[in-house]
């Protein structure tokens, strides 16, 4: 993603995001989960492409989360299934933080912080 084509938002304090859950935040009309595990953020799209399943409040083990529904894994690092064979992945972002204000970049228009 470069700065033409993608955008900013500032989610939350990095406070806010326990060490080992997630949290979900809501841009728009796109629905974002944030993860701390070992003191790294890592940003995913929200949604079990399985069946629609939030993941924010799914457990975390081994860099991954698992949705509550149906037990599909995904990579944390790169939103990879990580033991379905042929399943979807979920989409990735970058988290930024600068202080103690959390950022992730999405695809779109501009920057908004």
């Amino acid at each position: 993603m470069n700065a033409e084509t993608s955008r900013t938002i500032f989610l939350t304090k990095v406070d806010d995001i326990p060490e080992g859950q997630g949290r979900e935040f809501r841009v728009g009309d796109q629905f974002i989960a944030i993860f701390r595990v070992n003191g790294q953020f890592y940003a995913l799209e929200d949604m079990c492409p399985h069946a629609g399943a939030p993941l924010n409040d799914g457990p975390l083990k081994d860099g991954a989360v698992t949705c509550l529904w149906h037990g599909w894994r995904f990579n944390l690092q790169d939103g990879a299934c990580l033991n379905v064979p042929r399943g979807r992945p979920v989409a990735t972002y970058p988290v930024t933080i600068q202080g103690q204000d959390l950022y992730v970049t999405l695809p779109g228009q501009g920057t908004e912080t």
